[in-house]
């Protein structure tokens, strides 16, 4: 329950291990025991000021009775700790008995007892443990942190929240009681706390790794091994600079290892830094031409480029090394959705769903593939699947919100988007989404500001930063294909085109098209939607200058979609009527 261990498997070994296990550390015990008797017997009697004690009366312990009184003592604690590493509860139990009935205050051997209670589902008989405890050392955390644990598995949640607070109070970094408190938070629907205490787990346990690593590196700059490590802690603290400066330290120290510019062009890749990626994949994958993370990882650049045949023919020759592959299928599953090709999508998914029938991404994206092609109630049976197996999946509910408010189900949508913001309320695809429910029910006021936060939340202006250079200039790709996949033609960012092509530019193939969380699985989002959203509420709401702001910007992204022309010639209309009035 608190902390694996080994189980017995045979009913009589709980007797048998103990003793075989104490019988492999005679000599050693009897040796830790002799230095032991040697220190007892050399030790000074009490001191005691001559003036109030005489010599007649002054007190000795003899060693034969030292000795005893040490053998009181751990013998059975030994005894009970062996009991534990063999997973034997009932032996536990019984030592830590046979102790506290000679010891009655031993905070250890209560809390021992209490956890051993717990794994035994006497919970009763573990909180009269906890509760002794307590009141012997008040200022200790773990006897609190195991109470917490035990009133949370009563379900007893607001009461275990409770003393979760105080063992943290007592200890910050009692990281189980941090796990148990975000138990208790998912428990009773506090979804931003719990993820608030996974995080500081997280962040906590690779910070610390991160220290470690450093005093390691401090006497061993050149070890390969701890720079390695210590990439791996950064890269999954989302710090993708100093994993960087690490990786470029290992191909300095190890420049024939071709794991490092693998990894440096996969953190290329979240950094969006294209083409310097592209060279390390490149390399990667010439000397190691089977390793299918590497190819999928170049499938997604190729992706994100909008070349979908490049990438297609990527996720094709992982296919063939790994078909099992998961990921890669997914990915291919996708491309095929964005080249419009539904029924090889559609095949491909099958595939991934017989190797995993609960795959999530993957319902997802075919209950997508089934909204693009109008046919509401498959997609409709994929997201209600997919809710059952994950009932507290935002993408899962996010997605079907989406379903619900195409075929005007306004109430079944903001049923959904409100419990996906409960999960998280800064989640700014699910705002996308509520703000175009309430768009389309008329409360433009309540859009706007769903629509404002949103944009907030993940700007295009943050997305366009990440393509620039230090020195100023836009960072160009040349990769063959061009936007539909013709070899050795075009260059993306040719004629020095704004960066927006690089990743928000609209293909002609189904990507403006779709739920939005199928974007946010991939690590993406259709900013010129939203601008159009924003810009008719804006319309409605009769202010036009704005509107016609996000209209010009959602053409820049997606120039050719008719229904952003019509809305901005509406406004345009509208704008010139007011200058007439302005005029007379």
């Amino acid at each position: 329950m608190f902390r694996g261990k080994k189980n017995l498997t045979i009913e009589n070994r709980h007797e048998e291990q103990p003793k075989k296990f104490l019988k492999s550390l005679k000599k050693t015990w009897i040796c830790a025991l002799g230095k032991k008797m040697s220190s007892i017997i050399h030790s000074q009697v009490q001191q005691q000021p001559p003036s109030t004690l005489s010599p007649s009366t002054s007190v000795f312990e003899s060693p034969k009775r030292r000795s005893f009184n040490f053998l009181r003592h751990h013998v059975p604690k030994f005894k009970i700790n062996c009991a534990k590493y063999y997973g034997n509860e009932n032996l536990v139990v019984k030592y830590c008995t046979q102790y506290l009935d000679d010891f009655p205050s031993s905070y250890s051997t209560l809390c021992n007892r209490a956890e051993t209670f717990g794994k035994l589902k006497r919970y009763d008989e573990a909180l009269n443990d906890l509760n002794h405890a307590i009141t012997v050392k008040l200022h200790k955390s773990t006897a609190w942190c195991l109470r917490g644990i035990i009133k949370g598995l009563k379900k007893f949640y607001m009461e275990a929240l409770e003393d979760l607070n105080s063992a943290l109070y007592r200890d910050k970094s009692n990281y189980l009681a941090l796990k148990w408190r975000a138990f208790c938070y998912y428990e009773i629907h506090q979804y931003i706390h719990a993820l608030w205490d996974l995080d500081l787990i997280i962040n906590s346990e690779f910070q610390d790794a991160i220290d470690d690593l450093n005093k390691a590196l401090n006497f061993q700059p050149d070890n390969v091994t701890a720079l390695r490590n210590r990439c791996k802690s950064h890269k999954m603290l989302m710090d993708t600079e100093n994993a960087l400066n690490d990786l470029n330290e290992l191909c300095i120290l190890e420049p024939e290892n071709d794991y490092q510019y693998e990894l440096r062009g996969a953190i290329l890749l979240d950094m969006r830094k294209y083409e310097d990626s592209l060279k390390n994949l490149n390399r990667a994958i010439e000397s190691l031409p089977n390793n299918v993370v590497t190819i999928g990882n170049r499938a997604k650049l190729y992706c994100k480029l909008r070349q979908y045949n490049l990438a297609l023919k990527d996720t094709q020759e992982g296919i063939l090394i790994d078909p099992r592959n998961l990921e890669i299928r997914q990915q291919a599953m996708d491309l095929y959705r964005r080249k419009h090709q539904f029924d090889t999508a559609l095949h491909e998914a099958e595939v991934i769903l017989m190797i995993d029938h609960k795959n999530i991404n993957t319902m997802l994206i075919r209950a997508d593939i089934y909204f693009l092609k109008r046919k509401y109630n498959n997609s409709l049976a994929d997201l209600d699947n997919a809710n059952r197996i994950a009932p507290k999946n935002s993408f899962v509910l996010v997605s079907r919100s989406e379903l619900f408010c195409k075929i005007k189900y306004y109430k079944d949508a903001l049923r959904d988007v409100q419990s996906a913001l409960e999960i998280k309320s800064a989640n700014q695809y699910a705002l996308e989404v509520r703000g175009n429910i309430y768009r389309k029910l008329h409360k433009y006021q309540e859009a706007l500001v769903d629509f404002n936060k949103s944009l907030e939340l993940y700007p295009l202006d943050m997305i366009l930063e990440h393509h620039q250079n230090q020195d100023g200039r836009k960072e160009g790709c040349k990769v063959g294909g061009g936007k539909d996949g013709k070899d050795g033609k075009d260059d993306i960012n040719e004629d020095d085109k704004d960066d927006q092509n690089l990743l928000v530019c609209k293909n002609r193939v189904g990507y403006d098209k779709g739920f939005v969380v199928t974007q946010q699985i991939f690590g993406e989002r259709n900013f010129s939607r939203i601008y159009y959203r924003r810009g008719a509420t804006y319309s409605k709401l009769g202010m036009y200058e704005l509107a016609l702001e996000d209209f010009n910007r959602a053409l820049e992204l997606a120039n050719g979609y008719a229904p952003i022309y019509k809305k901005r010639a509406y406004v345009l209309r509208k704008l010139e009527n007011l200058d007439d009035t302005y005029k007379y």
